[in-house]
């Protein structure tokens, strides 16, 4: 039996891309009036012992098969638009044979397809009928059918079987191959023709859909790259119109001409969006072609549906053919892309469509040579766009691992490199902080030798000033006095481990010593004043801070002031430790500490505000007053 080709037998509703080209012969059989007849074996394996011999194969167009007139003779698959041109309705098929079989012999009949829809008679016995014979018709063309059927619905000698087809004349109506004999052999045949018109249909409709929907999660992903948008789309499109070729019943549409109208304008919508995603793949934009594109698509198709039915044929043919030729022109333009691409996914997708052309040349010959026993090669292009796809999709894949690995060893590196670097920076800045702490204490020790050391040695030259009679008791008592106050720096200048007097008494008892003798012999009258506790204890920075201030203070002015009152005071109010010092002296100028001319006062500010305090100064002829200001924790002192 050969392979069923009713695949060609539409003009316009079987446009899908797998049997795109495989329709010439129809449409040609349409306008150029060239019937293609097939010459095939009626009978197919019959039992053994069965003698079977075909008569005659005769259609008609009358009301009833049972007026003998107008019958000719017809060889299958027909095409009454070859005959009966513009004609729609009812035609009668009759087919005539002669057979001698046992009792028991069972024999199948197989129909390749009726075009549109029909009903099937045996010895004028019905034995099968279309769901739908009006509007919208039932759509039989691509289904095949088969009947196995006992000995009984057989006559030894003649037989006959009237099938009627109700038709279409833009849809090129007819009759598929009929074959009769074994049910082995018949059906095995049969499910060879369903796979080849139905199944492998089907298969390139689930493979669109999933592709589709891997380019919808690809666009969602990725918001701005429309290139798989526009694959989505055509896929949805592509789906919806190659649905036309499974389904049998139409449901929305009220006749078979709106359905044929609706897919004719699928077909361009698909045609475009496919070009544009092959051309958004490869980076490109025609937006005056696109635009172009979709407005004349919106006109024909306005044109499709406002058309009159004698020009739909004519209308349809050209709508086709102009479809036809922008997908073969943009196959054959995008090798030119991808010639000038680098991008090896374009040209993977031009070797693709390049296999369309292959396979348009490859059916062209077999329709021209009137080749209709192989298999149609249209077919495998949806598995062919699926295989390039997925081929691309991998290579995307693969490459963007390569990238991520590349990136992560590159990261690696510089992270690496960053390490290196902060090290160093770390290492950097500490040898400038040990730097910098050693010109602090270098610094600090510069403040207490001046404020310590340097107040013993000004009034040791006072008191060698101030004396007559120097003797050695005197010399050694002085140097005692500057070997002390060294070791006092030494022991309490910046160490972390100064211990805080327990009161503030304790804290003033070695300034008070020092100082009240020396104060004595140069007829100066001074006055102390501590708290018998620590309201809030300070540390031992503050109580430094606080016995530098006033050693400065009070070397000052016995240095500068004149004065014959001092008055030395510590206390506590509200959580903050006051230091005052007074004197009666000559006074000077405040604004001279700013500017650095006074050097002991400018010491004091800078610790005062080393430990966070406040230093006011408030000086005149006759009264200078150092008041230090020291916030302190609220804790109840022990």
């Amino acid at each position: 039996m050969h392979t069923n080709q009713s695949g060609r037998h539409c003009t316009h509703s079987w446009l899908t891309r797998l049997n795109y080209f495989a329709l010439i012969l129809a449409l040609c059989s349409l306008f150029l009036g060239k019937a293609y007849a097939l010459k095939t074996d009626f009978v197919q394996h019959a039992p053994p012992n069965c003698d079977i011999q075909l008569k005659s194969i005769q259609a008609t167009k009358v009301q009833h098969p049972s007026n003998q007139k107008n019958w000719v003779d017809v060889q299958l698959p027909d095409f009454w638009e070859n005959r009966w041109k513009g004609y729609s309705g009812a035609v009668w098929y009759r087919i005539q044979w002669t057979q001698h079989c046992q009792p028991q012999d069972t024999l199948a009949i197989n129909i390749s397809g009726i075009n549109m829809a029909g009903e099937v008679y045996l010895n004028d016995k019905q034995i099968w009928k279309d769901q739908s014979l009006v509007e919208p018709l039932s759509r039989s063309w691509n289904s095949p059918r088969y009947w196995v059927l006992p000995a009984s619905n057989f006559h030894q000698g003649k037989n006959t079987l009237v099938i009627k087809v109700i038709g279409i004349a833009t849809q090129s109506p007819g009759l598929g191959l009929v074959q009769i004999g074994s049910p082995s052999t018949i059906v095995q045949q049969h499910h060879k023709s369903v796979f080849q018109q139905r199944t492998i249909h089907f298969i390139n409709l689930i493979m669109t859909m999933m592709l589709g929907l891997i380019g919808f999660l690809i666009w969602l992903l990725r918001r701005k790259d429309t290139t798989f948008a526009w694959f989505t789309l055509s896929s949805i499109l592509w789906s919806l119109f190659i649905s036309g070729t499974l389904i049998t019943e139409t449901f929305v549409f009220n006749s078979t001409m709106q359905y044929l109208k609706f897919n004719m304008a699928l077909l361009l919508a698909y045609n475009i969006s496919f070009a544009i995603f092959t051309w958004r793949f490869a980076a490109k934009k025609y937006k005056k072609t696109e635009y172009s594109l979709w407005i004349i698509s919106l006109l024909l198709t306005l044109v499709l549906v406002f058309s009159p039915l004698a020009k739909l044929q004519l209308i349809l043919f050209i709508l086709f053919i102009l479809a036809m030729g922008l997908f073969v022109l943009n196959c054959m333009y995008y090798q030119w892309i991808a010639f000038k691409s680098k991008q090896v996914d374009v040209r993977i997708l031009a070797l693709a469509m390049l296999g369309y052309i292959a396979i348009v040349c490859h059916d062209i010959y077999k329709i021209i040579t009137h080749d209709v026993n192989g298999f149609m090669a249209t077919p495998i292009g949806g598995v062919l766009m699926t295989l390039a796809l997925s081929l691309i999709l991998g290579w995307r894949i693969a490459q963007n691992i390569t990238k991520i690995e590349t990136f992560n060893e590159q990261l690696e590196i510089k992270i690496d490199i960053v390490k290196l670097e902060l090290e160093h920076s770390l290492d950097n800045k500490h040898q400038l902080e040990i730097e910098n702490m050693r010109l602090q204490e270098r610094l600090n020790l510069a403040h207490d030798l001046h404020d310590g050391l340097g107040g013993s040695l000004v009034r040791s030259m006072a008191l060698v000033d101030k004396s007559e009679h120097f003797d050695k008791q005197n010399f050694m008592s002085i140097l005692k006095l500057l070997r002390n106050d060294l070791r006092q720096i030494i022991d309490s200048g910046s160490s972390v481990g100064a211990k805080i007097p327990e009161t503030p008494i304790l804290w003033g008892a070695p300034l008070r010593h020092r100082y009240i003798q020396f104060f004595e012999e140069m007829d100066i009258q001074s006055t102390w004043h501590f708290p018998a506790q620590w309201a809030a204890k300070p540390t031992a920075l503050e109580c430094l801070t606080l016995a530098r201030v006033t050693e400065e203070a009070l070397t000052n002015i016995v240095k500068h002031s004149r004065a014959t009152t001092v008055e030395v005071s510590l206390c506590n109010i509200d959580n903050i430790l006051i230091l005052k010092i007074e004197d009666n002296g000559v006074g000077f100028d405040p604004s001279t500490v700013q500017t650095g001319l006074h050097v002991g006062l400018h010491s004091m500010q800078i610790r005062v505000n080393r430990i966070g305090g406040g230093i006011r100064i408030v000086s005149r002829a006759g009264y200078t007053l150092i008041e230090v200001a020291v916030a302190q924790a609220d804790q109840t002192s022990s």
